[in-house]
């Protein structure tokens, strides 16, 4: 189950990598900025800088990323109810998601 966890969450945060660029390229180009903007408007304020704020949105959809992937492996535990597998996979990435959340505020 650990080596699988790990699998999974290795992937996750490369997909949560990707899909923060993504996100970011798709807001630019909807907004009609003309350029492209990597990161949050307000949070460059917050951490002092445009690179840190990259750095820090691009971490925090990484580990977004790796514990939904790690939690994923949790469904394939057969002998779980289906009750518990999806408690087990939504608590952590719950508590992740409003931590993150709670700290881009």
């Amino acid at each position: 189950m650990g080596k699988m966890m790990a699998k999974r969450a290795a992937i996750g945060l490369a997909v949560g990598i990707a899909l923060e660029h993504i996100a970011a390229l798709a807001v630019s180009i909807a907004l009609h900025l003309g350029y492209y903007a990597p990161c949050l408007v307000a949070l460059p304020e917050r951490v002092g800088g445009e690179i840190n704020a990259v750095l820090w949105q691009m971490g925090l959809c990484a580990l977004l990323g790796a514990i939904v992937g790690a939690c994923s492996a949790f469904f394939s535990r057969k002998s779980w109810r289906w009750s518990l597998r999806l408690a087990a996979f939504l608590l952590p990435v719950a508590l992740c998601a409003l931590g993150i959340y709670l700290f881009l505020q």
